[in-house]
């Protein structure tokens, strides 16, 4: 399994302005609290899904991908701390595939007050950078439809869309 050295996880920047910190159990369970209906909603919105069949489906999603909660094998899931605001202030949570050199982002979280401020292209800046001082070579990600803000994010940051699903409710 290949994790982020300590040293990487508490290197501090001017420019990123955040650490990424090891949660707590607590704090893992209470992010996931707060996932599982998110994630259903999202699913449920852009796929057309029922809420109560949107919402098994990020259960068992939660379930499959991390069974043994942060020690999951290949996936990493911490706070962004702001240096400046001195407190969390979102959750990255990512995937390494080191056989294949790629890492794919499943979450980035900046918290509703910490939004429009730069964190979340900083923190993924930052990843890539970390990311390819380890060889890796390639960043993945994915966006729902009904987020253009995160798309626009993204395709700033270099991101090229790889694949689009569509629905329409008939």
């Amino acid at each position: 399994m290949v994790k982020l050295s300590e040293e990487l996880l508490v290197r501090r920047s001017e420019i990123m302005r955040t650490e990424l910190r090891k949660m707590t159990e607590d704090e893992f369970d209470k992010y996931i609290e707060d996932f599982i209906p998110d994630y259903a909603k999202d699913l449920s919105d852009n796929f057309l899904l029922p809420s109560d069949l949107a919402l098994e489906e990020s259960r068992q999603f939660m379930d499959n991908i991390l069974p043994d909660k942060q020690e999951s094998d290949g996936q990493s899931v911490y706070n962004i701390y702001s240096i400046e605001e001195e407190k969390n202030i979102g959750v990255i949570w990512y995937n390494i595939q080191p056989d294949s050199k790629k890492v794919f982002v499943f979450h980035i979280l900046v918290y509703e007050d910490f939004r429009e401020k730069g964190y979340a292209p900083s923190v993924l800046q930052q990843l890539e950078s970390d990311m390819k001082n380890q060889g890796i070579t390639s960043l993945g990600l994915s966006v729902f439809g009904n987020n253009p803000g995160a798309y626009n994010l993204y395709k700033k940051l270099g991101y090229n869309t790889a694949s689009i699903s569509m629905g329409k409710t008939i």
